[in-house]
């Protein structure tokens, strides 16, 4: 589970950090941060996980504009595998380049890896020394490490940061068809379909996941894959139909509503990746649906995080998510002045206990930490 980020000179995050429990809400108003933290993390894996370069993901324009400083430093510590991970990167921009000044990953205070003025030095899982060699400052070492019997410490760190499900879900982006899988999703979640063709494969969450939509669209019945030409494939699914409930048709993914589409993707996110150690991170889940289908799905997604089956991080402005969600203090307000760093603080119910509103009334009055 991601523990805690510490974010210096990135866009509007200077000397910034946050600490995780298994179900996160950020609140607060258009430009405050919330979004960038998502995007930071986004990054992250991309660099740890797939080469991306450092001009490529983390360019000197990102750096915060109101100040002059050539240094980003970045910590993002995460538990699991039996310990507490603790990863930190420090990037320097100068007028010829962009570079690692380091990176480093240690695991219940001990090395796992130093990466440091372009020489990089390996740890065994028993901590003690392995090989020290010079390496390209301009990338992550991460992504070219192999998984050794000796080095399963250090590839565990990997695999969870692929395990960073980061949207924000857009239906009419959404392609009803699929030439491959693919293993990670996009932000926007063009490429559902290629997902869900990857974790497919998983035929038990796949049943649970089609017994769960049958109580949440009326008629659902299964999906199906029409293959098109040797690779491409195009979901469907397949309904009763109104007069003769014995009686089916079949559905291109494409041409569902936009409500439904959301409704697909949310309840996969859930039910095929509980489990297995995700962190879910959500831009305004309730987007294009009706307050009686986000309800459901959020209750079912507060008792997944509560059994600790996964992790959730949410930005929402919807009165339901908010006043469902901060019956427990999980709740984080973001707020910024012009020109001025994001700063954030943890909600509690005691201001609405004072004032007899709900926490959604008091945001919308502007009363949150000032009560009538």
């Amino acid at each position: 589970m991601l523990k805690r980020l510490y974010i210096d000179n990135f866009r509007s995050l200077v000397n910034f950090e946050m600490n995780f429990d298994s179900i996160n809400l950020f609140l607060g108003g258009n430009g405050t941060g919330k979004s960038t933290v998502f995007d930071f993390l986004r990054r992250i894996q991309l660099f740890v996980s797939a080469g991306f370069k450092v001009e490529g993901i983390f360019p000197f324009a990102d750096c915060t504009r109101w100040q002059n400083l050539p240094i980003q430093h970045f910590e993002l510590e995460i538990a699991g595998n039996g310990g507490n991970y603790k990863y930190e990167l420090v990037i320097e921009h100068n007028q010829e380049n962009s570079h690692i000044q380091y990176e480093r990953l240690w695991f219940d205070n001990q090395p796992l890896l130093k990466f440091e003025i372009g020489e990089v030095q390996t740890y065994y899982d028993n901590h003690s020394a392995g090989p020290r060699y010079p390496f390209d400052w301009s990338q992550s070492i991460l992504p070219l490490l192999l998984p050794r019997n000796d080095n399963t410490k250090l590839t565990w760190f990997k695999k969870r940061i692929e395990r960073f499900i980061i949207v924000q879900i857009i239906p009419l982006l959404m392609t009803g068809g699929s030439e491959q899988e693919e293993i990670r999703l996009n932000y926007r979640m063009e490429n559902f379909v290629s997902w869900y063709r990857y974790i497919s494969q998983d035929q038990g969450k796949v049943a649970e996941l089609m017994n769960v939509l049958k109580d949440v669209l009326d008629g659902f019945v299964s999906f199906k894959f029409e293959q098109f030409s040797e690779k491409y494939r195009v979901l469907k699914l397949r309904f009763l139909t109104e007069e003769n409930r014995k009686n089916t048709i079949d559905y291109y993914f494409g041409e569902l509503s936009d409500g439904q589409k959301v409704l697909i993707a949310l309840y996969t996110l859930l039910y095929c990746t509980q489990s297995e150690d995700y962190t879910i991170c959500i831009d305004e889940p309730e987007n294009f649906l009706a307050l009686p289908e986000i309800q459901p799905w959020l209750v079912q997604l507060y008792e997944l995080c509560s059994e600790q089956k996964m992790q959730a991080l949410l930005i929402s402005h919807h009165p339901e998510l908010i006043n469902y969600l901060l019956a427990s203090p999980i709740g984080y307000w973001f707020e910024r002045q012009s020109n001025a760093p994001v700063r954030v603080k943890k909600i509690s119910n005691e201001v609405a206990e004072n004032t007899g509103l709900p926490i959604s009334e008091l945001i919308a009055r502007g009363w949150l930490y000032e009560p009538a």
